[in-house]
């Protein structure tokens, strides 16, 4: 992992090298595929964040936003970043997860996307009929009414890629 000083770094290597229960809790997959995942994406994708912020740190921040339920606030916060850049974050993962999904076929034992969703809880906020006419949904939003707006089927074209991988790849 290519980290820098920032806390949002040290924060990062605190989930990776810390006790694999609580990673696996925040993350929602074990260490090695995690690994195995920043490794694919590092491989297959471009970047448009700065090279500060890592891999690594950019998957634990989209998976604070969709593992864990947090607004962008509160993920921007918590790595020390501004609202924007955590939003930009999030944005290059969505994408790079766009390339996991064309460039890795679904396997056929992988779960259904409707069986797998409770393991991102920024699906919960989701109400059917929720979405406006364009098929947009606010997504890491809080009590202020901030968030972003993005493709309802663009977030679960990328969690399905998430999902597979995480099938395929799992050691638990």
């Amino acid at each position: 992992m290519a980290v820098t000083g920032s806390a949002g770094a040290k924060k990062a290597r605190g989930l990776l090298n810390g006790i694999p229960d609580r990673f696996n809790e925040f993350c929602h997959m074990d260490q090695i595929t995690f690994i195995q995942l920043a490794d694919w994406l590092l491989e297959n994708t471009q970047s448009n964040i700065s090279e500060d912020i890592s891999v690594e740190e950019s998957l634990f921040i989209f998976l604070d936003i969709v593992a864990q339920g947090n607004s962008f606030k509160t993920a921007a916060y918590g790595w020390d970043h501004d609202v924007q850049l955590t939003q930009n974050i999030f944005l290059n993962i969505v994408n790079a997860l766009h390339v996991l999904r064309e460039k890795e076929e679904l396997s056929p034992s992988c779960p259904a996307f409707n069986t797998s969703k409770k393991r991102w809880r920024m699906i919960h906020a989701w109400r059917p009929g929720k979405a406006k006419m364009d098929g947009r949904v606010k997504i890491g939003g809080d009590l202020g009414g901030d968030g972003l707006e993005v493709n309802q089927q663009s977030i679960i074209e990328a969690l399905t890629a998430l999902n597979n991988f995480i099938h395929e790849h799992n050691e638990t």
